[in-house]
């Protein structure tokens, strides 16, 4: 994939610049990205800031300098950008409760070793480094209740009737799955995707997958209660890290990004197949109370594409 070797490309930046400055708009310029979207990516993909990460790998060298070479501390601290032999020996014994004379006498080993970026598949699941992106689910014998809207922005207005009834009903709502549905698409008429604001009237389902008893009704706290979306699933991981050319974040981009993570799993998966006949997609959105009282933008994001098993 092709973002994972711009990615390596700068880890390699960061790597041959460790004992200097290290420039946050080259490195993302190397990644083929703006400089908040690979800050955000980066997070999403090491659980860790790109600025920790700079910081714990001069730390791992420093401390191999104070293993296998005889230089003075101060000038081990200054290599690595420490302004003084103190701060250089409280980032130390922040890293690993040890001083650098202690350290140096033990010879202390530690790991934190650099990233590389890569795919794995394994056991229906396509894995960045530890970190799973694209995995097989079965969904069967769910319920939801929803709310269906058809009108301009119609995903504003069905988030929002969601958050209204779910702070009236709902005490444990964070944690649970929101799924929400274009059943015509986002684009209806044939209109190219221009920004993530663009205002295009289409209908809208958004959905809360009902728990245990609470679906065994015909309604919930007023809510009809329908099936949920029944069969098998490739679930992806979305990164929200495409923005338009005013710097407001796409959503749409960030999902046509992601489904590149899907044709490269069904190209290695062999066995299923993508279910054409729905012509369908969900978008799992993943909320926090934040956004239960305040709105805007899900915490995290996931798209659910029917597959199908074949021969």
């Amino acid at each position: 994939m092709g973002y994972l070797e711009k990615m390596n490309d700068a880890i390699q930046y960061v790597e041959e610049h460790l004992t200097g400055d290290i420039d946050y708009d080259i490195i993302s310029k190397i990644a083929c990205l703006e400089k908040s979207s690979f800050q955000r990516m980066f997070l999403v993909m090491t659980d860790m800031t790109i600025s920790e990460y700079i910081r714990k790998r001069r730390l791992q060298c420093a401390i191999m300098d104070l293993v296998e070479t005889t230089d003075q501390v101060i000038t081990i601290a200054m290599k690595y950008g420490y302004d003084s032999a103190a701060s250089f020996t409280r980032a130390i014994r922040s890293f690993t409760n040890q001083t650098p004379s202690e350290i140096r006498k033990r010879k202390t080993q530690v790991h934190f070793p650099r990233i590389q970026f890569e795919m794995v598949m394994k056991e229906g699941k396509m894995s960045m480094n530890d970190k799973t992106i694209v995995r097989i689910e079965e969904h069967y014998g769910e319920k939801v209740i929803r709310f269906d809207v058809d009108c301009m922005e119609p995903e504003t207005e069905a988030w929002k009737l969601m958050s209204e009834w779910c702070r009236e009903n709902v005490t444990d709502r964070v944690g649970r799955r929101y799924l929400g549905l274009a059943p015509k698409g986002h684009h209806p008429d044939g209109k190219e995707h221009e920004n993530a604001e663009e205002h295009v009237s289409h209908p809208y389902s958004a959905m809360m997958v009902l728990l245990g008893e609470e679906g065994q009704q015909d309604t919930y706290c007023g809510k009809k209660v329908e099936d949920a979306p029944n069969g098998l699933f490739l679930v992806n991981e979305v990164l929200l890290n495409q923005y338009d050319e005013y710097g407001n974040l796409d959503m749409a981009r960030s999902m046509m990004k992601a489904s590149e993570a899907f044709m490269e799993f069904m190209k290695n998966m062999k066995g299923y197949d993508f279910d054409y006949e729905q012509g369908i997609f969900y978008e799992e959105h993943i909320f926090s109370e934040r956004w239960f009282q305040e709105g805007g933008f899900p915490d995290g994001f996931r798209m659910w594409v029917p597959i199908k098993k074949i021969q």
